[in-house]
Parts: C-alpha cells; sequence; structure tokens
C-alpha cells in the first residue's frame, strides 16, 4: 500500500512560522497597532452627523460633520472642551476620542414697519444693521419690541435667542433756518435733526438754533426729535477786536473774540517775555481766561536778559546763560570736593554769596566756592500726623555726626515714635537709635520709624491696700489709701531717655547721660530700660521731659517754685515737689507699692504673682537673665497691664526711708528731699530703690531699698508717674 506524506517535519516548521508571522502583522493585532504606532480614533460628534472611527497613525483632514443652524468650531479632546481646538494633521498618541464643538446659531427675523424689506440674519452676531427706507419718515432705530419700549439696541449684538427687531420711524417735517444775517441753510426734510446745520456771521459768534424768533429758553441740542413743520433761528453775539501791542517785539496778528483762552506769546531780541497787560503803563495783568466786552489791546510787558557767566575754580564748565532771572544753582562738580555755592567776589566773601532766585541788573560773573566733600542728611517723618522733622545736616566726608532725637516731637497717631532707619519699613536697612555718633558714606535720608508706645502710661484707680511686709523696713504693715494717678506701663527706654535728653542739653538742662541697658556682654537690644540713672538724673530729667510736651515742670529749688531744677550734678540742695503740677514725675513709693502689688484685695507677693515660682514669667532677675537686662515689655504685666515692676531695672521714687507708723495714712507724700547723706545709719536723706533688678535674686513689691547718696547711679532706671487728669 503505498504512503502519502502531506508535510515532512522542516515543513511543518515554515509553516507554523508562516502563521505567527501572518498573526502577527495582522491589523487587528493590537501589539502590533502600538508597536508601529497606529490608534483608535473614535468621534463623538454631539448631534452632528456621524464620523466613522479609523484606526491610524495620522489623520491629514480635519473629519466632517454638520449640524442644522450650529456653526463647527472644532474636535477636541475632552469632553468639555478644555485646551484648544486639536490641530489638523493630528496624530493620535494613544487611543483616542474626538469631540464635536458646536455654536448654536440664531434666526434674526426684521420687521420693517412699512420701509424697505431686510432680510433674515442667521448667527450668533450682527455686527452691523441695514438701515431700511421709507418715503417721508427718517429711520430711528432698531427695536427689540413691537411697541418701541426700552432703548434702541446697539450694534453689535451677540445672540442667545432667536429674535425680531421692530424698525421704529419718525416722520418727516420741514425744518427752516432762519440765519437772522448769518449764511443761508436750506430747510430740509426730516424727523430727527442730527447735527447742528453749519451757519457764520462776520464779526459774531454764533449762539445756537432756537425754536423761537424772541431767542428765548434753551437752545435746541440734537439728536433733536421734530413733531412738526418748524423754523429755527439763529442766535448770535458780537465779538471784539483784540489788538496786540508787543511793544517791540514780534507781530501778533489781531483777532475777534468774546473769551480770551490765552494769547501767544512774542520774541524780542535780548529780553524774556513776562506776560500780558491790560494797559500800556503795565499796571493792570490780564488774567486769562479773559471776557472781554468791547475792543481790547493787550499789551506786552519784557525783563532785560543779562549774561550771567561762571568761573568754577577748577570745577565742570558751566555755560553762561542769557537770562533775567536764575531759578536755582547752577550744577558743577569737583572730585573730592562739594559745591559750597556761588559768589559774586572772586574771594567768595560770605556777603556776597548768590541767594536763588537771582535777578541780575548786568552782566555779572558767578565764582565756585568749593568745600570738602559734604553728605546731605534728611530726615523724613514717614507717616507723621504731628510735628516737624529735625534739620537737616551736612558733614563733611570723613566726619562723623550724632543722630538726633525727634526734636520737632514727630507724632503718629496710635504709635510712638521709635528710632531712625535709611529705609521706610526699617528692616531693610540700617537703623539707628537717637544719639548713635554715625560717619556717613554718602547722602542719606533717614525715616521715622514707628512701634508700641512705651511712653503709654495707665490710670491707675484709687483705693486703700495694706503697705508693708515682713522686711526690714517694711514693718509694721499699714493701711494706706490713696487718690488715682498715671503711671507708666514701661520703664524708661533709653531711645526715650535719649531723645529727651538731647533735647535737654539745647534747652537749658544739664543731665548725665544714661547707660544703653545693662548687660555682662555689652550687647545692647533696642527698647531696654535706660540704666545707671542717679536719683538726681532721675529728677531733672522728668522736668525736661515735662519741659518737652509742654507740661508743668514738677521739681523746684526753691519752695515758692520759681527755679526749675535742671541740674542733675546739684545734689547738695534741697528738691521740692509742686504737687499740683501736671507734669512728669517720680512715682511717691506708696503709689509704686499699690501699682506694683495691684493693691486693694488682690495685692500679690510679687508683681503679678503670689508664687516665685511664676515670677520667671514677669519679671528679669538673676534666675533667668543671663545677667543681662532685656527690652521693655516682653514678659507679662501685672493685672494694671504694668510690666517689669520686680525686675529688668530697679525704679527710684520720690521718697526717703522713714519708719512705718501702724497708723493709717491717705496720700503719704513728702514736700522735698535733700538727696544726699554720708551715713546711711541715718535714713532721713535715703533715697528710696523699688522692685528687682536683673541681677537681683526675687524681691518682693513690699521690699524697700535706698541709698544715701542722690548722685550714686545704681543698676537702676525709672518709671514715670503723673498726677490724674
Amino acid at each position: 500500500m503505498e504512503k502519502k506524506v502531506l508535510f515532512s517535519k522542516k515543513n511543518w516548521i515554515l509553516f507554523a512560522a508562516f502563521i505567527i508571522v501572518l498573526g502577527f502583522t495582522s491589523c487587528e493585532n493590537q501589539f502590533f497597532k502600538e508597536a508601529a504606532g497606529i490608534y483608535e480614533v473614535s468621534f463623538e460628534s454631539n448631534g452632528g452627523t456621524k464620523v466613522s472611527t479609523v484606526n491610524t497613525d495620522k489623520i491629514v483632514f480635519s473629519p466632517v460633520t454638520a449640524k442644522d443652524n450650529c456653526e463647527f468650531l472644532g474636535w477636541y479632546e475632552s469632553s468639555d472642551f478644555s485646551g484648544g481646538a486639536v490641530f489638523f494633521p493630528y496624530e493620535p498618541k494613544k487611543n483616542t476620542v474626538l469631540y464635536a464643538r458646536w455654536n448654536q446659531k440664531y434666526t434674526v427675523h426684521f420687521e420693517s414697519n412699512g420701509g424697505t424689506a431686510v432680510a433674515d440674519f442667521t448667527g450668533n452676531e450682527i455686527i452691523s444693521a441695514v438701515t431700511p427706507f421709507k418715503e417721508d419718515y427718517t429711520f430711528a432705530g432698531w427695536y427689540l419690541s413691537a411697541d418701541f419700549s426700552g432703548d434702541a439696541v446697539s450694534f453689535p449684538l451677540s445672540l442667545n435667542a432667536n429674535i425680531t427687531l421692530y424698525a421704529k420711524w419718525n416722520k418727516n417735517y420741514t425744518v427752516s433756518f432762519n440765519s437772522n444775517g448769518g449764511t443761508e441753510v436750506s430747510s430740509i426734510k426730516t424727523g430727527v435733526l442730527q447735527e447742528i446745520p453749519f451757519t457764520e456771521k462776520e464779526n459774531y459768534e454764533f449762539a445756537g438754533w432756537y425754536a423761537n424768533s424772541s431767542l428765548s429758553g434753551e437752545k435746541i441740542s440734537v439728536p433733536y426729535i421734530v413733531t412738526q413743520d418748524i423754523t429755527l433761528y439763529a442766535k448770535w453775539l458780537p465779538t471784539y477786536l483784540v489788538t496786540l501791542e508787543t511793544n517791540g517785539g514780534s507781530e501778533i496778528a489781531s483777532f475777534r473774540a468774546r473769551t480770551i483762552e490765552s494769547v501767544q506769546e512774542p520774541e524780542k531780541s535780548g529780553f524774556t517775555f513776562i506776560e500780558w497787560y491790560l494797559d500800556s503803563s503795565l499796571n493792570t495783568k490780564a488774567v486769562f481766561p479773559l471776557t472781554i466786552t468791547k475792543d481790547t489791546t493787550l499789551y506786552a510787558f519784557y525783563r532785560e536778559n543779562y549774561t550771567v557767566s561762571f568761573e568754577t575754580n577748577g570745577g565742570s564748565a558751566v555755560n553762561p546763560v542769557s537770562c533775567y532771572v536764575l531759578n536755582e544753582s547752577p550744577e558743577s562738580t569737583k572730585t573730592g570736593k562739594s559745591l559750597g555755592g556761588w559768589y559774586l567776589d572772586p574771594e567768595c566773601t560770605d556777603e556776597k554769596k548768590v541767594i536763588f532766585p537771582f535777578y541780575p541788573t548786568e552782566d555779572v560773573t558767578f565764582y565756585a566756592k568749593w568745600v570738602s566733600e559734604m553728605y546731605t542728611i534728611t530726615y523724613n517723618a514717614n507717616g507723621a500726623t504731628g510735628g516737624t522733622v529735625p534739620e537737616t545736616v551736612q558733614v563733611e566726608k570723613g566726619s562723623s555726626f550724632i543722630i538726633s532725637a525727634n526734636t520737632g516731637n514727630l507724632t503718629k497717631t496710635g504709635y510712638a515714635f521709635t528710632k531712625w532707619s535709611t529705609s521706610i519699613d526699617g528692616t531693610s536697612g540700617q537703623s539707628y537709635a537717637p544719639g548713635y555718633s554715625l560717619t556717613p558714606s554718602k547722602n542719606m535720608t533717614l525715616y521715622a520709624q514707628w512701634g508700641k508706645d512705651y511712653a503709654a502710661m495707665v490710670t491707675v484707680p484709687g483705693g486703700s491696700f495694706e503697705m508693708g511686709g515682713t522686711e526690714q523696713y517694711s514693718t509694721p504693715i499699714h493701711i494706706v489709701t490713696l487718690s488715682s494717678f498715671c503711671i507708666s506701663q514701661y520703664e524708661v527706654t533709653y531711645e526715650l531717655w535719649t531723645e529727651i535728653w538731647s533735647w535737654a542739653k539745647n534747652n537749658g538742662f544739664s543731665i548725665e547721660n544714661a547707660s544703653k541697658g545693662g548687660s555682662s556682654k555689652d550687647i545692647y537690644s533696642d527698647f531696654e530700660p535706660a540704666m545707671d540713672i542717679s536719683w538726681c538724673m532721675a529728677i531733672a530729667w522728668c522736668n525736661a521731659y515735662s519741659k518737652y510736651k509742654a507740661l508743668e515742670p514738677v521739681y523746684y529749688t526753691d519752695s515758692n517754685f520759681k527755679t526749675i531744677y535742671t541740674n542733675s550734678e546739684e545734689y547738695l540742695i534741697d528738691i521740692y515737689w509742686d504737687n499740683s503740677a501736671n507734669g512728669y514725675r517720680l512715682p511717691t513709693e506708696a503709689e509704686w507699692e499699690y501699682a506694683a502689688s495691684c493693691g486693694n484685695n488682690t495685692k500679690t507677693k510679687y508683681s503679678g504673682t503670689d508664687y516665685s515660682s511664676e515670677l520667671k514669667n514677669y519679671a528679669w532677675f538673676n534666675s533667668n537673665s543671663n545677667s543681662e537686662t532685656h527690652p521693655v515689655g516682653i514678659l507679662k504685666p501685672n493685672s494694671f497691664n504694668i510690666y517689669d515692676m520686680s525686675g529688668n531695672a530697679a525704679e527710684w521714687c520720690f521718697s526717703v526711708r522713714y519708719q512705718y507708723s501702724a497708723d493709717s495714712e491717705s496720700n503719704p507724700k513728702i514736700s522735698k528731699i535733700y538727696p544726699y547723706t554720708y551715713n546711711s545709719s541715718y535714713g532721713d536723706h535715703c533715697v528710696i530703690l523699688r522692685g528687682g533688678c536683673y541681677n537681683n535674686s526675687a524681691i518682693s513689691t513690699s521690699y524697700r531699698g535706698y541709698v544715701s547718696q542722690g548722685n550714686y547711679k545704681a543698676s537702676s532706671g525709672i518709671r514715670l508717674a503723673r498726677n490724674a487728669e
């Protein structure tokens, strides 16, 4: 029997390979399509004619679709049409659905109301509309309502619905014009007069058309609705001849007018035109616009020019000028020097210095005076609501100057002056406290800085409290009653001290200066308490502050309150307190203890707290101060809203050490103090120092410190008081 062999083993292998390749290269094979960059693109026509899905690597032309009464805006890759429409040729990067975007078209029907027909419009926006014609009528616009309510439609008009526009017509009437001697104006037939017809009349100014021959009432304005045949009458106002007498200057033609708005300036060799006058004697100036009621002549006034030459004495050249006035100093520069002014003599004597504006009376030469290069230091109020800035300072190159205090008493509502800075915001530039010595390297503007009001005071309500404690000289505890008084929220800062100290030394006071806080590292932060102040320095400074603020000084060297205490080095004298004065003073020690302990029923051992464990939250003392003072007002206040009364700086009082009595007292105070004794065991002259300081241990509000010498500069500052208003 014969055997039939269809495929050999080799043939079977070749056949299998053919089948594999055929399957791989099939257009329906996803792997093949992705490898070849072929993707499925389908089309969502959104109500338009259908577009078939394609598998392709590129769509050359935009597929066509149509939708009734719609404008095709393009194909988009997102159904919300975000992004732009795709561009063709379009190459897909993945299987994609493209969405058709349509803009609805609307139909506008025009009802011409007897006028010529206007074809309907289909679209989204009418740029402009056709104006129809109707015999003996004037077209008055297209309206959205048949009764012509509302305003006429303005074009272009965007559409969002099918609409009908209605033509409005105004019947035409004959409008005749009586020009009353002016050029003739032909009559017209119209329903609306859109423009004022032109007419002119020699030596007259047209003043409008009127609806009556008496020219009464208002002149017509356009558009003017005509409701009957009418005659309009021209109104004329006479003009007057204006003649220009240039007095040797270039001629200017005369003209006619009723109101002269301005007049050309003539030119005259060697002179500068100044102004026009109404009389030949040049007594009455012409002020423009000028209304005239008759023929008028204007007369030119000049000033003679003179040549001003400049001898710059080694500076950059300045060209001569011909003028009648030189308003400002010409600029010239010289290396390493500043221009000190211009002078009329070569020696540059003071009495010959040129003051600008300068009016020459003959040809003249100015001589430049040079001085060592100077820098200008200008102070800027930076938003102040009151007061004046310190004077501008000229500082020679290489020299220093002292930053001014707030000598003009600048104020800003809700703020206090704090310092000066080279920047407006005080952060991007360099800041300086008053009294700082600075060597500038250029012209500078220093801007006032405004911040927390460290001079703020609180009114302490009067009341009774138990004064005293268990410490030496603080017994016995006794009842003291006080009237209301004012006391500073903060210890006096070095900035405030320096501001007043700088003013005081130029205003009859002699006060030693304080130190910038207290620090073992000699590092000072802004708004630390002024330190190393003697009792006498404090008394004199209080008087200076009172004078600075236009208040009544408190302390005097005589019982009649005639001689103000001004010299802090005078300590071997009696100092008298005028307790009726409204100025700044030191608190009495009763006031101090009451304010510190928040007397009455809330009296505390320390200012702000009864507990030594909490004192670090209210006071800077040796446990938390790092042996240095700190900016005032950082820690918590007591319940009277007063800061730092148990630490930072010890504080002077206007009181002396004496033995307490068990008897009750009312407003205890002393009328005079002799602030010096050699022997502290005799306590009558020992002035009182209250509160702890940064290098003391915790000290209670009843503890009485004292110093036997009023010129002794202890680690002390001051807190101010005033009588309540």
